[in-house]
């Protein structure tokens, strides 16, 4: 009989876990479609990671809702150089730091290919506007090519990998500061 009654209280048990797991996919499947339909805030990421990582809370635009905005958070490292950035130990200035960031938009912007195919509109093509078109592809070729011109070989390496490449940092901390200080004494000067 007690052994009866314990194989009667573990399929309780087990019925019991089951149904706060269905119970809980349905919650997290409402919430989802809450946030797509606008009616929930998104919380944003949580858990572990997002605890190891700077978060930055921003008000954004909803589509289609007449100016309407939304609180969102998000992770504010999304490339190595915001890592070493945001470090505490880090010791890049902020002027570094965007002088980085600007070589990484140039880096990006070069790399993309030529469209294939032709666009009917009219369009008004700032020099480093925005990303599409193939004048604004050869103004930011240029813009690496006189970047790595300032550069030493060992600060070019080092500035390609973080920057460009979006590897970790490593033993090149050092050399990536030299490199981003001339980046900026050559921008500023512009």
């Amino acid at each position: 009989m007690t052994q009866t009654l314990t194989k009667e209280a573990k399929r309780t048990l087990e019925s019991d876990r089951i149904a706060r797991i269905l119970k809980s996919d349905r919650r997290y499947h409402r919430l989802c479609r809450d946030i797509a339909a606008g009616v929930a805030t998104d919380p944003g990421a949580d858990g572990p990671a997002s605890l190891q990582r700077k978060i930055v809370q921003e008000a954004i635009a909803i589509a289609g809702t007449a100016g309407k905005t939304q609180t969102v958070r998000r992770v504010a490292d999304e490339c190595a150089l915001d890592r070493f950035y945001h470090r505490p130990n880090s010791t890049l200035t902020p002027q570094q730091y965007a002088a980085g960031l600007r070589f990484r938009r140039a880096w990006l912007r070069s790399a993309r290919r030529a469209r294939v195919t032709q666009t009917y509109d009219t369009q008004e093509i700032e020099r480093g506007g925005d990303l599409a078109g193939q004048e604004n592809t050869s103004y930011a070729r240029e813009i690496v090519t006189s970047a790595l011109d300032v550069l030493t070989s060992a600060q070019r390496r080092a500035v390609v990998a973080v920057c460009g490449e979006d590897e970790r940092v490593g033993m090149r901390g050092k050399t990536l500061c030299a490199g981003l200080e001339s980046l900026h004494a050559l921008w500023s000067g512009k």
